[in-house]
């Protein structure tokens, strides 16, 4: 099995320490301790408890009580239903080394988190890919499904919302995509970590899950919830797969430490005011940033429904020699759009502090004006 570089993970990994203004980060800014235990209104209380926690293994499926919280993010969900992880990208992991086989088939919708490609990729397996065009909005086209189909298909896969761009599925698509699986009997494969958070309503969103039997989705606290540091994700699946997975869990990460887990049932207990906090955020970032674009003449932003963006500039330089320029030169950091095979555009987080995405993209403007036009200059 050989594993292609994991581009995005690998220029994060090399760059994101070196940076003043990190404006790609995809979560939400990072709860403290403190923040979360006064945001919650049970600080002096928690702190008493959380010293008493062991700090064993814990229940190695995870605890009872934190699937049962996880199960409520579904409408027909139960804790059997649910497998814990070392956040969304172990889940994913364990399900796809789980669910493909040397051989079989996969259509992805695409731009897509590399994993979801890479991983089938190096089992053997073989993708067709159905781009999202920014001149559609990043919206994926259903009608070119039928065509993609093989013989060998086993699986539809997308994430929702869409990392890079933030496209955000509409219940009327989930239901389509979800009718084409059923038809044809495939499995459904869905990274849903950043489902939480719409510009549109205040509503958690919905989840492919609840649109079909065959579905297996994955989520974490990392994104939406502001809580990368517990690395709680998880998969939700019917549970016969959650069967499988569960022996699988033994080979790859036997259990999450307890505290972790107390940790995080605190947080589902609480999400209404952990999401209402990162919502304020949310909404005052995409106003500087929909006044920003509106202003600055080499960048074009295709505002989707979800908190991250997919910028594009007008600029003859591949994203990643920007990048890398533009950090060096200011500070800012991005990741450039060849991690995602898509050039000439950059990664934006829109859950980032607002002061400093305030001050970084106003730095980035600054930088941006020596590629203006001689004699608008």
């Amino acid at each position: 099995m050989k594993l292609e570089n994991f581009k995005v993970e690998t220029w994060m990994n090399e760059h994101e320490n070196d940076c003043i203004y990190n404006l790609t980060e995809s979560c939400f800014t990072p709860l403290t301790m403190r923040e979360l235990l006064d945001l919650c209104e049970v600080r002096e209380a928690f702190m008493e408890d959380l010293l008493e926690v062991r700090l064993d293994y814990g229940p190695i499926a995870g605890s009872n009580e934190l699937r049962q919280e996880i199960a409520s993010l579904y409408k027909n969900c139960s804790p059997d239903q649910i497998a814990i992880a070392q956040g969304a990208i172990n889940a994913n992991a364990m399900a796809l080394y789980e669910l493909i086989e040397k051989d079989d088939h996969i259509i992805a919708f695409t731009p897509l988190y590399q994993q979801l490609l890479s991983l089938p990729l190096s089992i053997g397996a073989e993708i067709t890919c159905i781009p999202c065009l920014e001149e559609a909005n990043w919206e994926p086209d259903i009608s070119k499904l039928e065509a993609a189909l093989k013989p060998n298909t086993k699986v539809l896969c997308l994430n929702n919302p869409c990392n890079p761009t933030g496209y955000l599925y509409t219940d009327e698509q989930m239901q389509a995509i979800a009718q084409f699986a059923r038809q044809h009997d495939l499995w459904l494969f869905v990274d849903e970590v950043y489902r939480g958070l719409n510009q549109h309503d205040d509503s958690f969103g919905s989840s492919f899950f609840d649109f079909y039997d065959k579905c297996i989705v994955s989520g974490g606290l990392s994104k939406t919830f502001a809580l990368p540091g517990l690395r709680m994700g998880w998969l939700a699946a019917p549970q016969s797969f959650i069967d499988k997975i569960t022996i699988r869990r033994d080979y790859h990460i036997i259990s999450l430490p307890k505290i972790n887990d107390t940790l995080s049932i605190l947080a589902l207990k609480n999400k209404d005011k952990i999401l209402k906090r990162n919502r304020l955020i949310s909404l005052q970032n995409r106003k500087t940033i929909q006044r920003w674009a509106a202003e600055e003449p080499h960048i074009d932003v295709v505002f989707t429904d979800s908190t991250t963006l997919f910028i594009r500039y007008d600029m003859d330089i591949p994203s990643d020699e920007l990048a890398l320029r533009l950090q060096k030169e200011t500070g800012v950091f991005f990741v450039p759009g060849t991690c995602f095979d898509i050039d000439h555009h950059l990664r934006l987080g829109g859950g980032i502090e607002p002061k400093q995405l305030a001050e970084g993209l106003a730095v980035f403007s600054k930088w941006l004006r020596q590629f203006d036009k001689e004699e608008n200059k």
